[in-house]
């Protein structure tokens, strides 16, 4: 890990911190050019590793969740974090009871540390727990990793998430978590729920949408969002092309981005350019191009496709 965070999971109760993999991490364990994915094979794990020493991890998870003084912390993180996957459920049990803010950023930031990509199966074992918390970090750290062998647990989560927020008792946090593991999965029910996440907080949400789209890249995730470049709000386009950088195939994809090539306005030009990278050439945004330069980028586009 480079250090890089790509998202905050915000929940009413608690300040979540989840890392992910940066758009060039991401593309070493997959890859989508031109609909075709290329993924390194991942063993993903069945159970936990089980501990070194059961009394000495109870400790230093009370020692985390204390941690009167800022040395108490720090020693509680490094053993925790050389105990490495095994402290997994201790931790996730500690952060579902976990009621204190800085205590659960904490247990997070260990969490962030000791699991990845083989852990997702497990994660997914937590989808339903009760604590808000521990089902939005779990929905979100596993989305960070795409694994279609959670596209069940995570559609049930979304299809839960749904179900509650009717009723008034699911936060947008969770709502968006679990759209985005549905479609790190591979699947299409949450599409809608990333375009309005996408409009509203692309800063802030943007690479861990644009990971998530890699894995349905393809005509129907396309047709899912072409209607957005026909608004006639900035905003929306700009969203729209966005998502299909992630998603859009070449085929149905590049023909709808194209025309934005030629706008005047070089924020849906800067925005087309960087669609276009990702539908053809699998390759991630350039950010903040001058107008100069933008011109000639898309005038190079042209020539290509």
């Amino acid at each position: 890990m480079n250090g890089t965070r790509w998202m905050r999971a915000a929940l009413c109760v608690a300040l979540a911190a989840c890392a992910a993999p940066t758009f060039a991490q991401a593309a070493t364990t997959a890859r989508v050019v031109d609909g075709e994915r290329d993924e390194e094979e991942i063993k993903r794990l069945e159970e936990w590793p089980e501990p070194r020493d059961d009394r000495q991890l109870k400790i230093d998870v009370a020692r985390l969740r204390k941690a009167n003084t800022e040395e108490m912390g720090t020693q509680a993180h490094h053993a925790l974090v050389a105990e490495g996957a095994a402290a997994a459920p201790a931790l996730l049990k500690a952060l579902g009871k976990e009621k204190g803010e800085d205590a659960r950023e904490r247990i997070l930031d260990v969490l962030d540390e000791i699991t990845g990509a083989p852990h997702t199966r497990l994660l997914a074992k937590e989808f339903d727990d009760k604590s808000d918390v521990v089902r939005v970090w779990c929905l979100t750290r596993v989305a960070a990793f795409p694994d279609a062998g959670v596209r069940e647990a995570a559609v049930a989560a979304l299809g839960r998430a749904e179900n509650a927020a009717e009723k008034g008792k699911s936060s947008e946090a969770e709502l968006f978590a679990a759209a985005l593991c549905a479609t790190s999965a591979g699947d299409l029910a949450g599409l809608q729920r990333l375009a309005k996440r996408a409009e509203e907080d692309w800063k802030d949400s943007g690479a861990a949408i644009r990971v998530a789209l890699e894995s349905v890249r393809g005509k129907e995730a396309t047709a899912a969002y072409r209607d957005l470049l026909a608004s006639d709000k900035r905003q929306v386009i700009v969203a729209g092309l966005r998502l299909l950088a992630g998603c859009g195939d070449r085929e149905s994809a590049v023909p709808l981005v194209a025309p934005f090539l030629d706008n005047t306005d070089n924020t849906l030009r800067v925005a087309a350019i960087n669609a276009l990278r990702g539908i053809v050439d699998g390759e991630p945004p350039l950010d903040k191009l001058p107008v100069f330069e933008a011109i000639e980028l898309a005038g190079e586009w042209k020539k290509r496709i």
